[in-house]
Parts: structure tokens; C-alpha cells; sequence
């Protein structure tokens, strides 16, 4: 299925192009009927599949997109290999979101100058009309590759009136992953050549890397356009960022060997922090300009520093981040120097980076059986050479992935705070400000993903990946304020109540968030109407772009947004964990780590 939509295989003049061409990047590298030893191996998800573009005969039939299944939850294993119909839940408020994003999609002039040059833009729904968001993401590639794993509760319909194929039901948009299990390993040596790598699996019994030990393959990843290699190999035994291991992402190819096809440092994810800042004011250091400015002494490490809200023991702060506890994550990432160093870096002294939201659960890894945060971002990105696809994005397939991701190359920041009144607290069943944040961020990566019908979404001073983040926060806080009651503030005290304090502390912590997303006190026009006007559909000349992104100035570059909202969110009482990735894997002599400077 989804063969009537395929294009031919992208030109190899752009990194996707490129990645491409090697077997091991391409889904058919992995047979379904191939599986890890489940002893040593999880699941990255319960439902996971790889999305499939309906054929245009299809499309209203199935009104979403297909998915082939991967992995489903026990007494549905007879669904794996499958293709069912994957839609989003039939609610009222879903749908009302869902075909608000539905759009027609007409490239314009941009987008086709855009795909000209290399840019991987979402060619086969070129044309279409009533594009969902679940049909945009599955036809992001020119390939059907993307995989995802699907958020819960997750509905099935086995035998649909209409006598079609299963369908799955999903309360929000899909999550981009790479692999299908993972396994907690340390790296001894390599086997025989460069790609083959004898590790040694962690034992749950012992909590000791003293379980069996296995061949991994590693394959050589492709080397992006400018000539980069997005991981390498070399010395990953005796990495700094592998002392307490290494989670591994994939899956087995045809032989039954397992490929490594994304790594995470467990230093970086687990919550037992490599260093504790309690001092306030020393942490608002360390999440400023002072804590970044030595990245390339930092080149290969990986760090975890928790920052206790001010006047709390930092044991009891540390102790009251509980399994099913959310956190914001404030995201920004560097850039490649060195020998090789990117262009960007080659034309200028000065880097902007990249900024994202994302949210992160504190989850109860099963292997180590210890807190450990899955990580997802929310990825307001705009279209570009490695077909890096605006949506939900895990830490697997971000940063952790081998060819695809950041882990290898650029250095990362990602900052993980909680405060109660904005993140909720554990077992609430309202509806969260943090909740309202996601939505409104996947609502802005659904309509980056075809440019609001344009084709293409590009970067301006007015219309970025900080600046459109940031109005899906305003949005947000727009919501929070018009459902508080009249009620709500009047009885709003100093009482023991949770509800009211939490009232009290989320109506400071709005005030203060409003007077850095509109500085001059109004709101930019698009963000008080909530306009889905944003990179790639802003028909604005770039006077008019400049002025309107002075409305916001303070969310135009995505390392000061990143500072400036770690700093409010601190001050207002938050518990904070900062995970640092400074190009880690194997020896890379020829790049540097970069971080922001500007």
C-alpha cells in the first residue's frame, strides 16, 4: 500500500538524498519477523509502526493515514505486519483541532524554489486537497520511512462497519522514533571490523553490566552534504559519555543481529544528577551564557545537573520527581565547528542555534528498574536538507540516532523543569497549562509541516522556530486566563489549599510570562488572533517581517528565549535538571561543539 504516492527515490544533492541511498537507513533493512531476545530487550512503545501514505483511491476511506504495525500490546500480536488505518479520536475537541489544521496544498513559488535547491519538502501531498496532519507527516518524505509510536490510550476498532482494515485511534499526533527495542549495554571492543561491537548486556539482578554478552552491528552511517559525519565509531568503548552505559535503539536485519541504529548516554537520562547547584543565583549562572562558554572542553560528555528549587534540601527536592511526572523542556542546540565546521559557522562569528519545547515523563525504565525521563520534543523545525520533520520527535530519533540525529555533531542543552501550578501535580486529572502548551505546539507543527498550504515553512526574524514556539506558549496562557473565573480570583488566599496556591503561583507565573513574550504590553497581531501565519506562508516584505518580530523581540533568538524562560521559570520556584550533550559517541577530531553566543 501507498506504492500510487510514492515518488521516485529523492536525488541524492541533500543529506536525505544521501542517507537514502545506504540499506541500512531504509525500513525493508528490517524484517518484521526478526526480533532481539526479549529477556534483554523493551519496546520502545506498545503501538509502533512506520506510517504509510494512503493511495489517492484510499484517502477517504481512510481519513488519517496507514500504518504498518510493528509492535503491538500482547493479544494483539496477530496484528504485526499488518496495515491498519490510523486516525485521531473522534471527539469533539480532537476533531475540532484536527480539521482546523486540514488544509489544501498548493506550493508556491518559494516552496518550489525550495525543492530545486534541495530541500526535503513534502512533495507527494503537492496538489492535494483536505491534507490532514496525520496524512502531512506520513508524507513528509518522498519515502514511506518515518516511524512513530503511538501516544495512549490508544482505541482499536478490529472490525470497522465499513468491513475495511483495522482502525487505531489516537488522542494526539504520532511520535517520530528510531528502532523498534532497546537494550542497556556497555561497549568492550570492536569485533573483527570498524561496524561490529562486542557488548555486554546490564543484568537487573546484579545492577551490573555482567549480563550476556552479543555482536551489535553499528554500520557506518553517510556522511551529510557538507561532508560530515553525523556519528563515528572510533573509541565509543571508552567514551566519556558511556561510563554508566548505553541505552541502544534498533532493530535486528535479516541475519538476526541487532543494529544499533540510535544510542543515549544512561548518565544523561537517569535521575541521579553528576552534580548539584542548590545556590539560586548560581544556578541562574549555570543556565545563563557562563554555563555554555566552554563547550569545546566539554567535547564528548555527557552531564545531568539538578537544580532544587531555593530553601528546599536538594535530597528531598531530588526525591519528589516521582514516576508520572511531567516536566517542560526548554530545548536549544549548538553548532558544528572544527576542521569541518558548517557553513553558518564559516560565514559568521556569531550562532543563533535552535530552540524547541518538548515535555519529559519520569518514567520506570524496566531494565535498570530505576527513574529515568523519556524525552520527547516538540519540534517547531522548518523544512530543510535532512528531512528533519516538524512534529513529535523522541530522544531516540532527535538526538540519538546514528545518521539522523544531533548526538554525534552538536552540542544540546535541554533544560527539565517542574513547577506544580504549570506542570500539574502527580495523579491530576485536569487539564494542565503544560497539557494546553503541547496542544497548541502540535497544532504549529502540523501547519509547519506544509508551510499553512504554501508547501515549505522558512525561516524569518518574525516567523522561527523560537518565535512560533513561543506563541504556541502565549496561546496557551491566553487560554488559562479567559477560564479563570471570576470566582477563581476572588477566592484566591494564602489558605493550605493546593488548588488555590496553585491558582495564586500560576497567575505570578503568567504575569511574568507575558511581560517577556509582548514586552511592549500588546500582543503581535497574528498572536492575539492566534493566526496560523508562521515561517513559509508569511507573505510579508521584510520591513514589515523586522517590525513585526520587534513585537516579540525577546523569543527572536533561540538562545536568549531558551535563558530567559529557564530564568522566570526558576525564580518562580521550579526544580530544574539540565542534560548536556557535548558530541558524544566516538572520536571526532575534525568538529568542535559550538554553543549559541549571541
Amino acid at each position: 500500500m501507498g506504492a500510487a504516492n510514492q515518488a521516485p527515490v529523492q536525488r541524492p544533492d541533500n543529506s536525505y538524498g544521501r542517507y537514502w541511498q545506504a540499506p541500512f537507513n531504509r525500513p525493508a533493512y528490517y524484517p518484521l519477523d526478526r526480533r532481539p531476545a526479549p529477556d534483554l530487550y523493551q519496546p520502545i512503545g506498545e503501538w509502533m509502526g512506520r506510517l504509510i501514505l494512503p493511495p489517492l483511491a484510499q484517502r477517504e476511506q481512510v481519513r488519517g493515514t496507514l500504518i504498518e504495525i510493528h509492535h503491538a500490546p500482547a493479544g494483539h500480536d496477530g496484528l504485526v505486519g499488518t496495515v491498519a488505518r490510523l486516525r485521531w479520536a473522534d471527539t469533539a475537541a480532537t476533531n475540532k483541532i484536527y480539521w482546523s489544521l486540514t488544509r489544501q496544498v498548493l506550493f508556491d513559488g518559494r516552496a518550489r524554489k525550495a525543492v530545486a535547491e534541495g530541500t526535503v519538502l513534502p512533495e507527494r501531498i503537492q496538489g492535494l486537497s483536505m491534507v490532514n496532519p496525520f496524512e502531512s507527516l506520513a508524507g513528509a518524505h518522498p519515502n514511506d520511512d518515518i516511524v512513530v509510536r503511538l501516544p495512549e490510550p490508544v482505541t482499536l476498532d478490529a472490525a470497522p462497519a465499513d468491513g475495511g482494515a483495522p482502525i487505531l485511534f489516537v488522542p494526539r499526533q504520532p511520535v517520530q522514533i528510531t528502532g523498534r527495542f532497546y537494550a542497556l549495554v556497555k561497549f568492550l571492543a570492536a569485533e573483527g571490523d570498524d561496524e561490529h561491537y562486542r557488548v555486554v548486556h546490564y543484568s537487573r539482578d546484579s545492577a551490573a553490566f555482567d549480563g550476556p554478552a552479543e555482536v551489535v552491528h553499528m554500520p557506518l552511517v553517510v556522511a551529510n552534504q557538507d561532508g560530515v559525519m553525523p556519528f563515528t565509531n572510533a573509541g565509543i568503548e571508552h567514551a566519556l559519555a558511556g561510563v554508566d552505559g548505553w541505552y541502544i535503539y534498533g532493530a535486528c536485519d535479516r541475519e538476526g543481529v541487532f543494529v544499533v541504529q540510535a544510542l543515549a548516554p544512561r548518565q544523561l537520562l537517569r535521575l541521579a544528577p553528576t552534580r548539584v547547584i542548590a545556590s539560586q543565583e548560581e544556578a541562574l549562572r549555570y543556565v545563563g551564557k557562563q554555563g555554555i562558554k566552554n563547550a569545546a572542553a566539554h567535547k564528548g560528555q555527557a552531564m545531568n545537573v539538578f537544580l532544587p528549587p531555593p530553601g528546599i534540601d536538594p535530597q528531598a527536592a531530588q526525591a519528589d520527581w516521582g514516576e508520572g511526572d511531567d516536566a517542560l523542556l526548554i530545548h536549544v542546540y549548538g553548532g558544528i565547528g572544527g576542521e569541518q565546521a558548517e557553513p553558518a559557522l564559516k560565514a559568521s562569528p556569531l550562532y543563533w542555534g535552535h530552540f524547541a519545547f518538548g515535555v519529559a515523563r519520569v518514567v520506570r525504565e524496566p531494565i535498570a528498574d530505576e527513574l529515568s525521563f523519556d524525552i520527547e520534543y516538540l519540534q517547531v523545525y522548518a523544512h530543510n536538507a535532512d528531512g528533519l520533520t516538524s512534529g513529535a520527535l523522541h530522544w531516540s530519533r532527535y538526538i540519538g540516532d546514528r545518521q539522523y540525529g544531533w548526538l554525534g555533531t552538536r552540542p544540546v542543552r535541554d533544560v527539565l523543569v517542574r513547577l506544580p501550578c504549570f506542570t500539574g501535580r502527580r495523579g491530576q486529572t485536569s487539564v494542565t497549562p503544560l497539557a494546553l502548551t503541547r496542544r497548541y505546539l502540535e497544532m504549529m507543527t502540523a501547519r509547519y509541516r506544509i508551510g499553512g498550504g504554501a508547501g515549505s515553512s522558512l525561516v524569518t526574524p518574525a516567523y522561527n522556530c523560537a518565535q512560533d514556539s513561543n506563541q504556541a506558549l502565549y496561546a496557551a496562557f491566553k487560554v488559562i486566563a479567559q477560564n479563570l473565573t471570576w470566582q477563581d480570583r476572588q477566592t484566591l488566599t494564602a489558605g493550605d489549599s493546593a488548588h488555590e496556591q496553585d491558582l495564586a503561583d500560576l497567575m505570578a507565573l503568567g504575569n511574568d510570562l507575558e511581560r517577556y513574550l509582548v514586552p511592549f504590553g500588546g500582543a503581535r497581531s497574528d498572536w492575539a488572533s492566534d493566526a496560523g501565519v508562521l515561517g513559509g506562508s508569511a507573505e510579508m516584505g521584510g520591513l514589515a517581517n523586522l517590525l513585526t518580530a520587534l513585537r516579540s523581540w525577546r523569543t527572536m533568538l533561540p538562545s536568549v528565549a531558551a535563558r530567559t524562560l529557564v530564568a522566570i521559570f526558576l525564580r518562580h520556584g521550579a526544580a530544574a535538571w539540565v542534560l548536556d550533550t557535548y558530541q558524544c559517541g566516538g572520536v571526532n577530531p575534525h568538529i568542535s561543539p559550538v554553543m549559541p553566543n549571541v
